[in-house]
C-alpha cells in the first residue's frame, strides 16, 4: 500500500512529486546504510528546501508537488508585491489573511486551495510521522511557524554529513552512556531551556540533535532533528566541565536542519515509519534503537544545563 502521506495528497488532487514519492515508499534507490532510508531520506529532501529564507517570489518550494505551475506562481507573486502583499504568493495560503489579498485571478484561487487542503489534511492522517512530515512541508510553504527560539540559519551545506552512524552516539547518549575522549555540549535558549545537544570527538564534530523546538528560517524543527552548527569559537561557555559545556544560543554563527533523527517519532510508531533504516539501526547493534526516546535525551540536557554535567 502507498504511504499514507501518498494517499491523502493524491485523494485531495495534489500529488507529490516523484522523488518523494519513492523516499516515502521505500523505494530501494533511496536505501543506504549510510545515509538512512524511505523516510528519513524524505525529510533530508526537505532539508534542501527549508534551509534558506523564505522567498515571496520564488516558487520553488513547490517543487514538492508532481505538476505545479511554478512558472504561474511567480509572475502572481510579482503582482502580489506590486499591491503591498510583502509575502507574495505565499500570503494566498493563509485564510485569515485573504480579506486583504487582491484577487487576481484563477491562479489565486489555486493558491487558496492549497492552503485550505494542507490546512485539512492534517485531521485526516492516522499515523504521527505523516503529521510531522505535513507540519514541516506546511511552515514550509506558507512561512509561517509555530512560536520558538529562531537560531541563526546555515544556507550553505557544510562538510558535516548525515549518516545514520550519528544516531549510534545520541542514543548511547541518551542512556548517559559518553565514550572516552568524546564530550556533550548543551546549547540553551535565554531562559536556560536546552534547544540542542551537541556530540564532540564522538564521530563528526559540530554534529547535533534538537531537544527543544527551533525555527529556522521560519519553520519550526521538532526534538529529535540532526542539525549541523558552527559556533563562534571565541563564545565564552555559560559553564564548564570535564565532559562538556554548557553554551547560550547566541554562541551559534549557523544552523541546519540535516533530518529527521528516528528519536523523533515515539518508538510506538518508529518501525512503521523508519522500516529498513530501524532494521539497519537494530543489525548494527546500535544502543536500544527500538526503546530509546527524545525524552531520555532531553531529561539529560536539563541536567546538564542545571549544572549536573560529568
Amino acid at each position: 500500500m502507498a504511504h499514507e502521506l501518498i494517499h491523502a495528497f493524491d485523494t485531495a488532487g495534489l500529488a507529490l512529486c516523484e522523488t518523494l514519492v519513492e523516499m516515502l515508499d521505500e523505494h530501494f534507490v533511496h536505501q543506504s546504510e549510510r545515509r538512512g532510508c524511505g523516510y528519513a531520506q524524505s525529510t533530508r529532501y526537505l532539508s534542501r528546501l527549508i534551509n534558506r529564507p523564505r522567498d515571496p517570489l520564488s516558487a520553488s518550494d513547490l517543487q514538492v508537488f508532481a505538476d505545479w505551475p511554478m512558472a504561474d506562481t511567480e509572475a502572481l507573486a510579482c503582482t502580489l508585491l506590486d499591491a503591498g502583499l510583502a509575502t507574495g504568493w505565499r500570503g494566498l495560503l493563509d485564510p485569515t489573511a485573504r480579506d486583504s489579498v487582491p484577487e487576481p485571478g484563477a491562479h489565486a484561487a489555486r493558491l487558496h486551495a492549497l492552503g485550505d487542503t494542507l490546512a485539512a489534511l492534517g485531521d485526516s492522517l492516522d499515523h504521527e510521522e505523516s503529521r510531522v512530515f505535513l507540519h514541516l512541508l506546511t511552515q514550509m510553504l506558507s512561512g509561517v511557524g509555530d512560536p520558538a527560539p529562531d537560531l541563526p540559519g546555515m544556507p550553505v551545506k557544510p562538510e558535516v554529513g548525515s549518516c545514520s552512524e550519528a544516531e549510534s552516539y545520541f542514543l548511547e547518549i541518551a542512556h548517559g552512556r559518553i565514550r572516552r575522549h568524546g564530550s556533550v555540549n548543551v546549547i540553551v535558549d535565554d531562559l536556560g531551556r536546552p534547544l540542542l545537544l551537541e556530540k564532540v570527538g564522538l564521530g563528526e564534530n559540530h554534529s547535533a540533535i534538537s531537544v527543544g523546538r527551533l525555527r529556522l528560517f521560519g519553520v519550526c524543527i521538532p526534538p529529535g532533528s540532526l542539525c549541523a552548527i558552527r559556533r563562534n569559537p571565541d563564545a565564552v561557555p555559560l559553564r564548564q566541565s570535564r565532559r562538556g559545556n554548557v553554551l547560550a544560543a547566541s554562541a551559534l554563527q549557523e544552523t541546519r536542519f540535516l533530518r529527521l533523527t528516528t528519536l523523533a517519532i515515539s518508538p510506538a510508531s518508529r518501525a512503521r515509519a523508519f522500516s529498513c533504516q530501524l532494521q539497519a539501526q537494530v543489525r548494527a547493534a546500535m544502543f536500544s534503537p527500538l526503546t530509546a526516546t527524545i525524552g531520555q535525551l532531553q531529561e539529560l540536557a536539563d541536567r546538564f544545563a542545571q549544572g549536573a554535567m560529568p
